[in-house]
């Protein structure tokens, strides 16, 4: 069983009004909760850059648009092809 372990983190003003901004707009119960996630699908999409994927894509349900989000810190841990 794993222990929790208590993580203390400083924010400037900005961070601090992003992370509580989050906290809100994702229903999280807490800010925890709301970095937990965040890595999460940092871990996911690095993961999917290491095999070379570097672009995200959404799509509206509603409206079938799609539009592809480029993440410059993806490309750069994405594996170089020679070409």
């Amino acid at each position: 069983m794993s222990k929790n372990k208590r993580v203390v983190f400083s924010f400037d003003e900005r961070s601090l009004e992003s992370l509580q901004k989050l906290t809100v707009q994702g229903r999280f119960s807490s800010m925890a909760d709301t970095v937990r996630e965040s890595l999460q699908i940092s871990r996911a999409l690095q993961s999917q850059a290491g095999q070379g994927f570097t672009e995200v894509l959404v799509r509206n349900p509603e409206t079938s648009e799609e539009r592809v989000i480029v993440i410059p810190t993806l490309q750069a841990a994405s594996p170089k092809t020679e070409g």
